[in-house]
């Protein structure tokens, strides 16, 4: 009877063996053997429970939660746990009449990240986010950032034997160290041996962190969170940058990277003094020459401020074969300037495996700079070219231009966003990362009933109508074939009955009454009923304060919820799918079945 029922269960959810393995963490071979009535298991036994708990799991990641209870006759069951013991109880009929409560289950991995190992630590040490970051020398938040899985200090490898440290000897003075072994399984005398002790620890603490990019992530978030609506005040004056001895240099040739230093500055400096229209910009060479040397560096950014005040448009192809933290400083450099709308930025398709690096500055009409060097000789030996002839640059620009033919855009600012620009397909998995209830859930006559409140003139109230109809079409579309998920925490009454919870309107500030919200998730609630991939993962706080996250496989909009009210669209794949994997680790730590996360939202109504 067991093996029968199990497999028709399993077919009802629609989900193989292979399905019931990878939940459970077992191999194949072992689900096979069970699932073709080589093996039994006992009905309280671990295998049993496990199976149970997977099968819900496949029924809700499925969204075939209905056709589970229907077979099980228990429509009615009000929590997960009424739903296991149901299936526990129908698989076994027949072959045992005592009916059981499945008992909760550990975990065969209970921590699935850095931040549910830090969390379960602070709480053995009675630590609050203020204390530990006072013990390391960090803000609180960032502590709280760790915490609920939203970065990691792998790119800080410092902090993480801080951390380490600070944990242990806090653990230890409290006499903690036999909760501490049986917390990460090893014996308590192997953590009294410092050095090992340390080594296990740390090993225990970020072993399954990976290939974290979080910190990538986190970055370029900052970088966009942080440009002002105007253009920065360059540091130098002109004068200080671009002296006139080096502006009427006649060289056509320079050598090393202090010539190469030098041909830019009187390249650029000229480019400012002339009220040139654009320039083009290429170079695959390390970044050293530039960023090392602090008083180059500060003139060369008060030059190119000069050029964008100037109204000097400046297209930059990024070198792609530059590893993550290289590339996030290249564009660091130039994001202070990206909400002018001077800078088109692209990244080349190709990939670079020469052993010579490539310079290509280049202004049409005036000059341009050229180089071609051996990998890490131009230092020394390094030859760069000052052409100023109309042939010659000519040539420079036929160059240039095949180069952008294989490029696409890296960053293009938009002050006015829709999301057709992602590129979504209806297979294509969509995440949203909020600080609020998006717009594509609100019920259109609860937007229209705000706006009216809110006094919005009718051209602006019709925008925003049509803006999430659109939104929520695609949804539909998404929900369809892919997935669309939504990452965003749930207020607290104070918040909400204070009139500090906003909603997410583009441009506009605008408060949920509560009852307003209410109306809002009972459409979250509809919609979860009706669409089987759209889901809401409630968060303990949001993710990015200022910034609001569109992530698909093709592109990433990150969106400014402050002045200046700008969206930062990212299409280079490499980053497309770093940001993709940041929205499933943060999946990974909050994932909950439908029916624990229908309760927490019907707290709201």
């Amino acid at each position: 009877m067991f093996t029968e029922r199990l497999n028709l269960i399993m077919n009802a959810i629609e989900v193989k063996s292979p399905d019931l393995a990878r939940v459970i963490g077992c191999d194949r071979s072992n689900t096979d053997r069970i699932c073709k009535g080589g093996r039994i298991p006992q009905k309280a036994g671990k295998s049993a429970l496990r199976i149970v708990n997977a099968i819900y799991t496949l029924a809700d990641d499925h969204g075939k939660m209905n056709e589970l209870v229907l077979r099980l006759n228990c429509e009615q069951a009000e929590s997960a746990e009424q739903i296991k013991t149901a299936l526990i109880n129908w698989l076994y009929e027949g072959e045992n009449n005592t009916a059981i409560k499945p008992k909760p289950m550990k975990e065969l991995h209970p921590y699935r990240s850095f931040g549910q190992k830090l969390n379960a630590i602070m709480q053995l040490a009675e630590l609050s986010n203020i204390r530990l970051g006072k013990l390391l020398n960090v803000d609180a938040s960032y502590i709280s950032r760790f915490r609920n899985g939203f970065c990691s200090p792998a790119a800080n490898p410092e902090l993480m034997k801080n951390i380490c440290q600070t944990l242990l000897k806090r653990l230890h003075e409290q006499k903690k160290l036999s909760q501490l072994a049986a917390l990460i399984h090893v014996s308590k005398a192997e953590l009294t041996n410092g050095e090992q002790s340390l080594a296990l620890f740390g090993n225990w603490l970020f072993d399954l962190e990976g290939e974290d990019s979080s910190p990538f992530v986190v970055e370029m978030i900052d970088q966009f969170g942080s440009v002002s609506a105007g253009i920065i005040k360059p540091p130098l004056a002109f004068e200080a940058a671009a002296g006139k001895e080096i502006l009427s240099d006649m060289a056509s040739i320079y050598y090393g990277t202090e010539g190469l230093k030098r041909a830019v500055i009187r390249f650029l400096g000229n480019v400012v003094a002339h009220k040139e229209k654009e320039l083009f910009l290429y170079s695959d060479q390390n970044m050293d020459w530039m960023l090392s040397d602090p008083v180059f560096l500060a003139k060369w950014t008060t030059l190119m401020i000069l050029c964008v005040s100037g109204e000097t448009k400046i297209n930059i192809i990024h070198n792609i074969n530059r590893d993550l933290s290289e590339m996030a400083n290249a564009i660091k450099s130039w994001m202070p300037l990206y909400p002018s709308g001077m800078i088109r930025s692209y990244y080349c398709k190709t990939t670079n495996k020469s052993r010579f690096s490539t310079t290509l500055f280049f202004c049409p009409g005036y000059a341009c700079i050229s180089g071609v060097n051996v990998i890490g000789t131009e230092s020394e030996n390094g030859i760069y070219r000052y052409d100023t002839e109309p042939v010659q640059l000519d040539k420079h620009m036929a160059a240039y231009q095949a180069l952008l033919a294989q490029s696409g855009e890296l960053i293009h600012i938009y002050k006015s966003f829709d999301l057709s620009r992602l590129g979504i397909t209806g297979s294509a998995p969509f995440s949203f990362l909020g600080n609020t209830l998006s717009l594509a859930t609100m019920p259109p006559a609860t937007l229209s009933s705000v706006l009216t409140r809110a006094g919005v003139d009718k051209k602006t109230k019709q925008h925003l109508l049509a803006v999430r109809q659109e939104q929520a079409k695609l949804l539909e579309l998404v929900a369809e074939k892919g997935f669309w998920h939504e990452y965003l925490p749930l207020p607290s009454d104070e918040a909400l009955f204070a009139g500090q919870v906003l909603m997410d309107l583009p441009g506009l500030s605008l408060a949920y009454t509560p009852g307003e919200y209410a109306e809002h998730i009972r459409n979250i609630i509809a919609l979860s009923d009706k669409l089987t991939n759209y889901r809401l993962f409630p968060l303990t706080e949001a993710v990015f304060e200022n910034i609001k996250l569109l992530i698909s496989e093709n592109a990433v909009a990150a969106t400014r919820l402050k002045s200046p009210y700008i969206t930062f669209l990212l299409e280079y794949p490499i980053f497309c799918r770093i940001f993709v994997a940041y929205a499933e680790r943060i999946k990974g730590q909050y994932k909950q079945d439908r029916l624990t996360i229908r309760q927490m939202l019907e707290k709201y109504l």
